[in-house]
């Protein structure tokens, strides 16, 4: 994990987010945190410290069940937020957040700002906003589509350039079930014919 605080890169990345609209407070103190694949930004037991608006890069967030093994949540690929819960909730972080890339994220001291932030209508609407965008995102494919079937066809059909699926892991995440569960449902639809595998990793949905 690397810290960056250059004010020349942070105002270049907060343009890139368009971050400032989101805000009624002014001069925040934002810096650049830049994590390794395979580094967690966030995972439970250790306090958040700081609302991370991801840059660039992909990281999944999981959960472990009671059996230890691992459950996608989803996927956050180029953008999303961390520390949103914690802000409005507290408490520990519940998932893991693991850079599945290289990943940049903006970095906003949360307690330091915490005061101001409480009272900035434009960045609790934001917080809002996201909140029933994930709740959104999950019913369209639980409850729409309750069997995994049914969800990676969907998936293929809207999500996926040329309804291809391209990397078991980033698709497990958005589908929000484990690796061993899409290659099961992947294997059972090549062999009906409903995909034609292309590559390692790589299906497209046949037509």
């Amino acid at each position: 994990m690397e810290k960056i605080y250059d004010k020349t890169v942070v105002i270049k990345y907060l343009e890139k987010l368009q971050l400032a609209g989101l805000f009624e407070t002014e001069k925040l103190d934002f810096f650049i945190v830049k994590y390794q694949r395979g580094e967690f930004l966030s995972q439970p037991e250790q306090p958040i410290k700081y609302f991370q608006f991801m840059v660039k890069g992909s990281a999944s967030l999981y959960y472990l069940d009671e059996n230890g093994s691992r459950r996608d949540v989803t996927l956050m690929d180029g953008e999303g937020l961390l520390g949103d819960m914690e802000f409005v909730i507290g408490g520990m972080p519940v998932f893991y957040t693991e850079a599945l890339t290289p990943v940049t994220v903006l970095a906003l001291p949360m307690e330091k700002n915490r005061k101001r932030l409480e009272q900035d209508c434009r960045f609790l609407m934001y917080l809002l906003k996201q909140a029933s965008v994930i709740k959104m995102f999950s019913a369209r494919y639980a409850v729409v589509f309750p069997r995994l079937e049914e969800k990676l066809i969907y998936y293929l059909e809207n999500d996926c350039p040329r309804r291809t699926l391209t990397g078991m892991e980033t698709s497990a995440a958005r589908l929000q079930c484990s690796r061993r569960q899409l290659q099961r449902v992947v294997r059972k639809l090549e062999e009906q014919g409903k995909l034609v595998k292309l590559g390692r990793g790589r299906y497209r949905l046949n037509s």
